[in-house]
């Protein structure tokens, strides 16, 4: 594919992105402020082990991170953000 191909294919996969996103009702325009996680349900989790997390009925818009995880820079205040330091403890729950 010659470099005007990729970038066509580039821009269309990231308006297709905006696209999912408007429809999910996440326009950035619309938000807020408040957090709708629910991560003030999931303080409780900070300072125990990761383990723990296979016991939690989490949403399914959560997601764990580790030291040196490669992450999205995306803002989504409806999605859960676990934390967890190197030794394996959670360290954060949050909106983001």
């Amino acid at each position: 594919m010659g470099r005007v191909g990729a970038a066509s294919l580039t821009v269309v996969t990231l308006l297709a992105a905006c696209g999912a996103r408007e429809q999910a009702g996440l326009d950035p325009s619309e938000y807020d402020g408040v957090p709708t996680c629910g991560a003030e349900n999931f303080q409780g989790l900070l300072g125990w082990n990761e383990a723990v997390l296979a016991s939690v009925d989490l949403p399914r818009a959560t997601r764990v991170l580790h030291p040196d995880d490669v992450i999205t820079l995306d803002f989504s205040p409806d999605r859960l953000t676990i934390d967890v330091d190197k030794f394996g403890r959670i360290t954060s729950v949050t909106c983001r």
